[in-house]
């Protein structure tokens, strides 16, 4: 039974002292003991191919690019066809008076004929003011319709004014403005001379060594 123990005892030790390392290639030259590295195996074959992943969110845009070189021009189209005839329009119905140099006239007016109870009347009146002989005295110059001064939506005046009595003023001047609620036919539009508010009366004359007009124009009512 003792010689049976001592045999398993030396092949044990046969195996251990025979144990090759693969670990250590270099050790092939200086240890009878190690065993030479096998060659390498078949390569295996290619797994089972994955599912497809979830679709991916939009990405952000791009930055704006630069403009492009403009192209070339087209060629010319064909030409269109007539169109049919229009209509004419309403001829603008307007009247104008002018006289000439200073004539000893302080008022003008002239008689116009409006056509539409839903138009305005647009008056002006170009020439010169003369103011002269007082001190600190005013004089007033304003457009009227048939002897009344504009109501809609105000009067169509202006003023000259001096303050020295030596003053003997000649001054271009121009009254313009627009007139509603003017009801349709004969129409007597005029430029008038008078006093100022809270102004006594004073030396004043319409034109002067020019020429003065008075224009009346019809006109669509404002917006």
């Amino acid at each position: 039974m003792e010689g049976r123990n001592v045999a398993v005892c030396f092949l044990f030790y046969l195996l251990i002292s025979s144990q090759c390392d693969f670990d250590n290639a270099s050790s092939v030259a200086t240890n009878p003991n190690t065993c030479l590295r096998g060659s390498p195996g078949l390569p295996g074959r290619n797994g089972v191919n994955g599912h497809n992943g979830l679709p991916g969110r939009d990405g952000r845009d791009g930055a704006k690019g630069e403009k492009g070189v403009s192209g070339t021009p087209g060629s010319r189209g064909e030409k269109g066809e007539r169109g049919s005839s229009g209509t004419d329009t309403d001829h603008r119905n307007w009247k104008q008076c002018a006289w000439k140099n200073y004539d000893g006239r302080d008022i003008g007016m002239i008689k116009f004929t409006k056509t539409k109870d839903d138009t305005a009347l647009r008056a002006v009146y170009q020439g010169n003011f003369h103011l002269s002989g007082c001190g600190s005295c005013c004089k007033r110059w304003f457009i009227t319709f048939n002897g009344a001064e504009c109501s809609a939506p105000l009067p169509i005046d202006a003023v000259l004014w001096i303050g020295n009595t030596g003053e003997n003023n000649h001054r271009p001047g121009f009254i313009e403005g627009y007139c509603n609620n003017i009801h349709k036919g004969k129409i007597r539009v005029g430029i008038n001379i008078g006093n100022c508010a809270g102004y006594g009366n004073s030396n004043g004359n319409t034109g002067w060594n020019s020429v003065s007009r008075l224009i009346v124009e019809e006109v669509p009512r404002s917006q």
